[in-house]
């Protein structure tokens, strides 16, 4: 077949299902260890609440906020402990608990409570869409819309309303005014709603279109704030989330079902943080639901906690309180009893999840976090000197993680007046502000700017080596915040504001992440996938869901592109090196996004999708059919190439 005749047929033939054939002649092939490039890209998922700019589900009531209880004239009668709710977080009935009389008629929930866009080309612009809406709901009762919906009673039936909704401040409020009204046992419950053309989707896809097309390219996805992982209060196995709860978006969180099932639709790894005060039943019993939920063969990434030495947290305060008292006695101080009481529950939580994957123990890449400030945080965990696990990086840890944050200097108090002296000149102060990001010359600040960042990578990278893991980065990318008074300064948030909009953020993110990985850093997790821009940051890749483009998104992509193209190379060098009767003969390379491709003299072809992470085939091998022989995700870690 000639090459363009290969290429045209490659790339746009229908894509059928999965065949054996191929896959099992490779997984009969064992692995070949190949160098390729360390660096991976992945991102933090903004956590699921009513105000998020991310739409993730095609059922937008999962990002509902809890039950409040309302009256005429007030909006919010803070009676919501009163509610009569079952395991699942639905109104079972209108009619209190036991307990003093109450004020409240109606239940009720928010969806979309944020505001519009407040600057750049988005100004004014509202994350959800304008539209009918559909209500669907089980049971008996009576719904209320109000804010920015009102119901079409012409078009509306028991069990299903059309809402017309008009984007405003503070979005689609949803009341129950009546509910089981026959006391037949049959309240209002299972309650979903579907934008605009979002309906009929909804019977075969859980997640929507847009979240799905902007999150596809990254590699692994870290659940922390999906999980409600700071201040978590989860710890018995009997309280964790499930898929049937009402919402996703209660101090509960997401389920891991959920969260299992969106990593297999993306054919991505997941990294999941395990609550501060988890019992060992409910880590072991979260580590079983992952095992027999993902993808075979598929890696997965565990953490303790977050920045337990971050005491914004209470997890730290906690942690701490353990140390001290475990500890007693022992030489050091407080907070060193607080690192070795993390190392060692961050050991035994790998050890629970490594048991509960048994002979698949090596797919539980287990995650030590440390401060990208210094190395004295990871090392003493790692080592835990005071514990029995001692040291504890030998209990299966796979690497260490930082959070390798550029600008987080910036917004001190101590700057202030520097930084907004820069907001006076013409350009707003964006020229001074990036030539701090990239030189660290205008606040002559020990932390600040892109080469004590550097200094901070190169040493964990040191480390990490002398450990024996790898160099992780469980968040990194920009971050202008202030922090106190400056937080509260228009015109520094309105320089922070731009800046993240600005080409030149782009530009100084290309060289970031190079840095990153040229200095020894492996898997960098950005912080976070989308987000709007406030006083309290501008961490989104995108600043709402149905963007396309950013100066931070497009560099993303970038590098997503480049180490999707290193590792797609990896494992075509492997299939050419280990079957050469299949894949040899010389060969001919290319792309064509969102494919890269190798076309071997054999005849036959390879190539991969960033857009749907597969690994195609096509040639006398598959009977001139093209076919996917499974996700990218699996076959560079057979390949050694992961």
């Amino acid at each position: 077949m000639a090459v363009r005749a290969l290429v045209t047929r490659l790339l746009h033939h229908p894509c059928l299902s999965v065949v054996g054939c191929l896959s099992a002649v490779l997984l009969a092939a064992p692995a070949l260890a190949q160098t390729a490039s360390t660096m991976r890209l992945g991102t933090n998922l903004t956590e699921v609440n009513d105000y998020s700019t991310d739409l993730p589900f095609v059922d937008v009531f999962k990002m509902a906020r809890d039950w409040y209880t309302s009256a005429p004239g007030t909006f919010d009668t803070e009676e919501a402990t009163r509610l009569d709710k079952d395991a699942q977080g639905w109104v079972r009935s209108l009619t209190p608990t036991a307990g003093p009389a109450v004020r409240y008629t109606k239940a009720c929930t928010l969806i979309f409570s944020m505001g519009p866009v407040s600057g750049g080309a988005l100004a004014g612009q509202y994350p959800y869409p304008a539209g009918a809406y559909v209500v669907r709901y089980d049971g008996e009762g009576t719904l209320a819309y109000g804010l920015a919906a009102r119901q079409d009673a012409g078009q509306s039936a028991p069990g299903r309303d059309v809402i017309n909704v008009t984007p405003q401040e503070p979005g689609i409020e949803i009341c129950i005014t009546a509910t089981d009204p026959r006391g037949m046992g049959n309240p209002l419950r299972n309650i979903r709603v579907y934008p605009p053309g979002m309906e009929a989707l909804a019977a075969t896809e859980q997640f929507h279109p847009d979240f799905l097309a902007r999150t596809q390219a990254f590699s692994v996805l870290r659940f922390m704030d999906w999980m409600r992982t700071n201040h978590s209060t989860q710890a018995d196995a009997s309280h964790r989330p499930l898929p049937t709860d009402h919402s996703y978006a209660t101090e509960r969180g997401v389920s891991a079902e959920v969260m299992v099932d969106l990593a297999n639709r993306l054919g991505a790894m997941p990294w999941f943080n395990m609550p501060h005060a988890a019992t060992d039943a409910y880590v072991t019993t979260f580590a079983t639901v992952v095992r027999d939920r993902l993808a075979s063969g598929r890696q997965v990434y565990v953490e303790y906690s977050n920045e337990i030495w971050n005491d914004q947290f209470s997890q730290g305060r906690f942690i701490g309180d353990q140390g001290v008292a475990q500890f007693a006695g022992q030489a050091g101080s407080d907070f060193d009893k607080r690192l070795n009481r993390f190392g060692e529950r961050s050991a035994q939580v790998c050890q629970l999840w490594r048991s509960v994957f048994g002979a698949g123990a090596d797919r539980v890449r287990c995650v030590m976090g440390g401060q990208a400030a210094n190395t004295y945080i990871a090392e003493t965990a790692l080592d835990c000197p005071m514990s029995t696990l001692k040291p504890c990086r030998s209990r299966g840890f796979h690497g260490l993680a930082i959070a390798p944050y550029v600008g987080d200097h910036v917004g001190l108090p101590a700057y202030q007046a520097t930084v907004q002296g820069w907001t006076t000149q013409a350009d707003g102060g964006l020229a001074k502000l990036f030539n701090e990001l990239n030189t660290g010359n205008e606040l002559n600040d020990e932390g600040g700017g892109m080469p004590v960042v550097r200094q901070r990578i190169a040493a964990h990278a040191t480390l990490a080596r002398a450990q024996g893991v790898q160099l992780l980065a469980y968040e990194g990318g920009q971050h202008l915040v202030g922090v106190g008074a400056p937080a509260d300064v228009d015109a520094i948030n309105t320089l922070f504001d731009a800046a993240n909009r600005d080409a030149r953020m782009g530009t100084l993110y290309r060289a970031y992440l190079a840095d990153w990985g040229s200095l020894g850093g492996g898997l960098f997790m950005h912080f976070s996938n989308v987000g709007s821009y406030s006083r309290f940051g501008r961490w989104g890749a995108l600043e709402m869901g149905s963007q396309t483009a950013s100066p931070k998104f497009d560099a993303l992509m970038s590098v997503a592109d480049t180490v999707h193209g290193a590792r797609s190379n990896c494992l075509f060098d492997w299939a050419q090196g280990q079957f050469g009767s299949l894949f040899g003969q010389g060969s001919t390379a290319g792309t064509a996004p969102p494919y890269t491709y190798r076309l071997y003299g054999t005849g036959n072809a390879l190539a991969t999708s960033s857009a749907d992470r597969q690994v195609w085939a096509l040639g006398p091998v598959t009977g001139s059919v093209l076919v996917s022989v499974g996700a990218m995700a699996d076959w560079v870690v057979t390949a050694g190439c992961e």
